[in-house]
């Protein structure tokens, strides 16, 4: 594995002090209204970004509370941790409500490094209107380069292993190549692999850049939108990646895209959170096989569904519950527009021994566990 110890770019893990040995790594699933965006800040005040949410004047912005787009809700979620400076903000991809939110965000709060897989992967498709182009990756990546200009850039290999002070962050996948050999912990022939389907032409979803983080006892997959295919290659016919102790649920629970079922099984998560929309994931083939999962302790989830409320599972354990059905029935044919929320957030806070606690922002429920 390439371990970056660009001095000029990452830390290496310090040796941990007296005073930060019981500190918990704080976690910040922000509602971004269907899209991505993961917030870590480690005991020694380190800060990963992973994804950014849409760009302004797409998603369901701006809102009652008072966010006029993703960077909005993303740095209220930072400064709540006394983060005042993003120290790495990594894009899985180039879709809009991952990356479109980088320009924003990088013109109102502070950031060190980007990384990211590289060049786009996927040309303009013929015939796109010219209004729609700065939602496709073509459009959005000459956006994302003039945002990034002159911060430090890494292009993310698989098998690469990044330190954020006591937080481990190795790339198990990144612009379509995953990593060639299990890692430690893993290597077990997976029974739940099946014949997959033809894997389809590789773009951006499968060009995702998928970290498997590592605090103390407890690890945490955040793999974007990660395709189908390329979690059969992490898992079949002998799984790569190991037990998952939080899974942030991959494509924000879209099926046949993503939660490839051997990836899910073999990954055994103890926790999972899931960061759909209300008219966006959520899927019940997702939700099927997440539940499924006999390690499974608790599944909560960014928004209430509006398809299938039924399947939203514990009230309690979702940040967003659905508006009035007069809101949802006004959207209706719009595919991408959803009544804007109050932006509820999902954090969680986790111990070096294993504890995971998860806060529903909305309501301040809260579970502990403890991972196996």
């Amino acid at each position: 594995m390439r371990r970056l110890w660009l001095a000029a770019l990452l830390t290496a893990t310090p040796a941990v002090a007296p005073a930060l040995a019981d500190e918990p790594l704080k976690v910040v699933v922000v509602d971004v209204e269907g899209g991505a965006a993961t917030l870590f800040r480690t005991p020694e005040g380190q800060s990963l970004l992973i994804d950014t949410g849409w760009p302004r004047g797409a998603g369901q912005m701006p809102s009652p509370d008072g966010a006029q787009d993703s960077a909005d809700r993303i740095i209220a979620a930072a400064k709540k941790l006394g983060i005042t400076r993003l120290d790495y903000v990594l894009v899985t991809h180039y879709h809009d409500d991952h990356s479109g939110g980088v320009m924003a965000l990088l013109s109102k709060f502070p950031v060190g490094a980007v990384i990211d897989h590289g060049p786009n992967g996927d040309p303009l498709r013929p015939g796109t209107p010219p209004a729609r182009v700065i939602n496709t990756p073509a459009g959005q990546y000459p956006l994302y380069l003039e945002a990034i200009k002159g911060k430090p850039r890494i292009i993310a290999k698989a098998g690469d292993v990044i330190r954020i002070g006591s937080l481990t962050n190795t790339i198990v996948a990144s612009d379509g190549q995953v990593i060639a050999a299990p890692l430690p912990g893993a290597g077990q022939a997976n029974p739940k692999c099946a014949a997959a389907p033809p894997a389809p032409p590789l773009n951006e979803n499968g060009r995702s850049v998928a970290s498997l983080l590592r605090f103390g006892k407890v690890t945490i997959a955040q793999f974007g939108d990660l395709s189908w295919d390329k979690e059969q290659e992490l898992a079949c016919p002998r799984d790569k990646v190991g037990k998952v102790n939080l899974l942030l649920v991959t494509q924000h629970g879209s099926a046949k895209v993503s939660s490839n079922p051997a990836q899910v099984a073999a990954m055994r998560p103890d926790v999972a959170i899931m960061p759909n929309g209300g008219k966006k994931g959520g899927d019940p083939e997702v939700i099927a096989t997440v539940t499924a999962q006999k390690s499974l302790q608790g599944f909560w989830r960014l928004h209430e569904s509006y398809k299938y409320p039924e399947l939203s599972g514990d009230k309690d354990m979702i940040a967003n519950l659905n508006p009035p059905r007069g809101a949802i029935d006004a959207v209706a044919d719009k595919p991408w527009e959803a009544p804007p929320d109050m932006g509820h957030n999902i954090r969680a806070e986790i111990t070096r021994d294993g504890r995971i606690t998860v806060i529903n922002e909305r309501n301040g429920f809260t579970k502990t566990y403890q991972v196996k």
